[in-house]
């Protein structure tokens, strides 16, 4: 939290002819102090720093990210001059000269007609004393008139919708535009009954940003970590969009609503030429060979070789499935790469691969390939990163059993880690084993690769691609039609695109060492054009979820879903005040998850995942085992019958193959549920534990309804669904709109004819 008090220094207020909105800056700073609008009665004091961590010496963390030994965090901003002032189309732009740790530059803050009404950007330029930048970090104390009036909207992060001020988690951390999970937009609304609404929106389109969330006892602080990194050298301009801010004088229903439109201009938008079966596919996500587990004494192999693959398809397709998702062969290469051209190395026998993709196109199906961006694997990378688990911090307990690890009362991130330590020693020899001393390319195209500042490659376990290389994008754009062009496949899963969460300090990119973190969103707007020009019907699917990620792929992972199971149902032990409590709080937040995207983002929900189910320890595996058997049947039901695509892991389906049979049928029968508009919730209902989804299409419409409870529910629908309607699920009719459902039951009703 910032302990100094800017409050009682002078201040210089920002207005517009374009705006009713108002910004007051400290004029020793020009930070913010003090922000409010015309028609909001509430005003929002903040207290503000930015900061530089310059500095320190680079060293390995523990999962490949560098940390900087002795950097400091320099806070001393200054005003360097006047404040300057200028018309644009759009509104006035005040600029504000300043000067921070060797570095000058100037912050930007426009104002402007339409909402978000303030944005607050920046650029830097190196001066004579200026040291390498590691971070651009914002802080702010925000506080709140009333504090208990206050609820919070944070779409897309692990909290409710609506979260009342005194539930707020000691620490909320969340990604902004470039999400591989948790984040959605980045977006902060802070709203009252009024209604009045705060919007704090850290909203860079350049680097991968990390923002932190946690209460005050008279408000809340944010600290937003911009992850900006540069070595300094003449003529070097570094240029950020940064922070929206407003104050509006209505509340979530209507911010939440905006927030695409908001996104639309930045220039975030989704495809326009997407092919109309990734909508609705329906994806079985394939392991061939086998993973290892718990230091060698568990494995799964669901499918030893590509002929036991080839062998279930009949199954596969009989359950409704139809489309292969295949993963990289287990245990090696899995989840690096070792040489996309070695096709049997990376998947299985190339003839019972090429029978597979056959059979599927014969029979209806569709077959996609899941592929790796992060880095090639190496005895060398493999060596150095074992070593840095046996060293570090979970060394003692990496193979605790269940009781042990629950008894350390571990945040998730520390859970997150230790499972992860685990999984490199599980997979350690495989890997070891199958690579090169040092991998081929390392040598041929050494400015493929990211390095710190001596030279080292970097790597979370693999040696890592700078994704931003134009060469490295044409060779990588270069395989994936080779891929096409060889197998005849239907498109891609394109795994840990940013993966390699770290700046590159090479000498190509050492001016800003961060543009490598998003490199792919500009890799995957030329491949969509490469890909389309062979087939328009290929499909684009990728890991990360946030809206960079979405303006070139027909659809995106649900990272940001898979905490949602256990929230609901308990599992995982103490569930805090902030979770998501039932069917109603589920709806809600996934209305205002998706609200917080691109216009037409599609988002492929599962349950079970090849990394829901690497994480846990064996026996708490599966979602079966996490929440029961009924559950995880009805919680199957909901995100596959609420429109869009749906995945499911091999095994995933054990146990519960008659209700995927039947859901299949119905993804497959009603057009709506792939390509229409989806609603979540519905007004006037009674029991929270009702999971609502209404859709449309044209003149085809169904409704949703799952009882996420153990106990039979009842619900009068008369007045909100009134008249006849047929249940697909239990095959009757529905008379005067009584809902009956037993424990963990659905229904999906469309009118009766």
């Amino acid at each position: 939290m910032l302990t100094s008090d800017l409050l009682n220094r002078a201040t210089k207020r920002l207005t517009s002819e374009f705006s009713t909105t108002w910004l007051d800056l400290d004029d020793t700073t020009g930070l913010p102090t003090r922000l409010g609008a015309d028609g909001v009665a509430a005003q929002f004091q903040l207290r503000t720093s930015f900061a530089l961590l310059v500095g320190g010496i680079e060293r390995r963390g523990m999962e490949g990210e560098l940390e900087y030994e002795g950097a400091r965090l320099r806070d001393n901003l200054q005003r360097s001059g006047p404040i300057h002032q200028q018309i644009e189309a759009d509104g006035r732009v005040y600029i504000v000269g300043v000067a921070v740790a060797g570095w000058r530059g100037e912050l930007r803050y426009h104002l402007k007609a339409a909402a978000p009404a303030i944005t607050w950007s920046w650029r830097l330029a190196p001066g004579p004393e200026a040291e390498a930048i590691r971070d651009v970090r914002i802080e702010m104390d925000i506080e709140l008139p009333e504090t208990d009036r206050w609820a919070f909207q944070v779409p897309g992060t692990p909290i409710r919708s609506g979260l009342a001020f005194a539930d707020l988690p000691a620490s909320l951390v969340f990604e902004g535009l470039g999400a591989v999970g948790a984040g959605g937009a980045g977006v902060i609304a802070v709203c009252d009954d009024s209604p009045e609404t705060l919007v704090i929106w850290p909203r860079c389109i350049t680097e991968s940003g990390t923002t932190t969330l946690s209460p005050t006892p008279g408000g809340f602080h944010v600290v937003h970590s911009t992850r900006l990194a540069a070595v300094p050298h003449d003529g070097l301009d570094l240029q950020q969009s940064g922070i929206a801010l407003d104050a509006l004088p209505y509340g979530w229903d209507k911010v939440g609503s905006d927030v695409a439109r908001w996104l639309g201009e930045l220039g975030l938008r989704t495809p326009q030429d997407r092919a109309s079966w990734t909508s609705g596919a329906t994806l079985y996500e394939a392991q061939v060979g086998t993973s290892l587990f718990a230091a060698g004494t568990w494995s799964y192999a669901p499918y030893p070789e590509m002929a036991d693959l080839v062998a279930d398809l009949p199954r596969i397709r009989e359950l409704g499935f139809d489309t292969i998702q295949l993963m990289p062969r287990q245990p090696f290469p899995s989840y690096n790469v070792i040489d996309y051209d070695d096709i049997e190395t990376t998947y299985g026998n190339v003839a019972d691969l090429r029978t597979a993709i056959d059979w599927c196109h014969d029979h209806g199906m569709r077959f996609i390939l899941d592929v790796l961006m992060h880095g090639v694997i190496d005895q060398e990378s493999i060596d150095e990163v074992a070593e840095s688990v046996r060293s570090g911090r979970w060394a003692e307990v990496v193979y605790a059993d269940a009781a042990t690890v629950d008894a350390m009362g571990l945040s998730a991130y520390e859970q997150r880690t230790l499972s992860w330590s685990r999984h490199i020693l599980d997979f350690e020899q495989a890997w070891h084993d199958g690579s090169p001393a040092r991998h081929p390319l390392t040598e041929q195209q050494p400015d493929w690769f990211c390095r710190d500042s001596s030279g080292k490659v970097l790597g979370v376990y693999t040696k890592a691609f700078d994704a931003s290389h134009p060469a490295w994008q044409q060779y990588f754009g270069d395989k994936m039609v080779m891929l096409v062009r060889e197998l005849g496949i239907d498109g891609f899963r394109f795994d840990a695109p940013s993966y390699n969460h770290f700046p590159n300090w090479s000498p190509r990119t050492r001016s800003r060492a961060s543009v490598q973190e998003l490199g792919a969103v500009t890799l995957f707007r030329s491949l969509r054009r490469r890909l389309h020009e062979l087939d328009p019907e290929l499909m684009l699917y990728t890991e990360p979820n946030g809206p960079l990620f979405r303006e070139s792929m027909d659809l995106n992972y649900n990272y940001d879903e898979t905490w949602l199971p256990g929230s609901i149902f308990g599992a995982g032990g103490d569930n805090p005040p902030s979770r998501v409590r039932n069917a109603r709080d589920l709806a809600r937040w996934l209305a205002d998850r998706d609200a917080a995207l691109p216009a037409g983002s599609i988002t492929a929900h599962h349950l079970d995942s090849h990394d829901t189910f690497w994480w846990p320890l064996p026996g708490s595996k599966w979602r079966r085992e996490q929440i029961g058997i009924n559950a995880t049947r009805v919680l199957m039901t909901a995100f596959a019958l609420s429109g869009g695509p749906y995945m499911m892991f091999v095994g995933g389906e054990d146990g519960i193959e008659a209700a995927i049979t039947e859901v299949n049928r119905l993804r497959s029968q009603r057009p709506e549920l792939a390509s229409g508009t989806h609603t979540f919730g519905l007004e006037g209902i009674s029991s929270d534990d009702l999971f609502v989804v209404r859709h449309h299409l044209g003149r085809d419409s169904s409704v949703l309804l799952a009882n996420l409870s153990d106990q039979a529910l009842a619900e009068d629908l008369s007045a909100q669904l009134p008249g006849l309607w047929y249940d697909w699920l239990g095959r009757h009719n529905v008379t005067d709109s009584q809902l009956k459902l037993g424990p963990y039951a659905a229904a999906l009703w469309t009118r009766a004819s």
